[in-house]
């Protein structure tokens, strides 16, 4: 029972940080409403600097979904896992997703306590 609760505990860690992204991703996009309505920058620099933060915005969405699929995969495997779900089971669900930070708990989140200016893509 104690690895099934850890396993929870887990999906709610990365649920918060899918949270945490799309959030971004919304400032991304609102970011670059801002730049296009400011009245100071030329409307070149303006379409530049708008176009560069909405891809930024695109390219968080893109890993937002890769996040969701993995963790959707993650649950469908331990929903599987009837007779036993013990912490090698537990282990190998984790371990063979296709996204790093979701693989690899030293990675989650790990774009939050860097310091970089872009949307976050873990």
């Amino acid at each position: 029972m104690k690895v099934i609760h850890m396993a929870i505990e887990k999906l709610a860690i990365e649920l918060d940080e899918t949270i945490r992204q799309t959030r971004e991703l919304v400032a991304s996009i609102s970011d670059a409403l801002d730049v296009l309505m400011n009245k100071d920058l030329s409307d070149a620099n303006a379409r530049n600097e708008a176009t560069n933060q909405i891809m930024i915005g695109l390219q968080a969405q893109d890993r937002i979904e890769q996040r969701c699929a993995n963790i959707m995969s993650a649950m469908t495997q331990m929903s599987k896992c009837k007779v036993s779900f013990d912490e090698d089971a537990c282990d190998h669900v984790w371990n063979n997703l296709s996204m790093d930070e979701l693989a690899k708990p030293e990675m989650s989140g790990i774009s939050a306590r860097m310091a970089h200016g872009e949307v976050d893509l873990f």
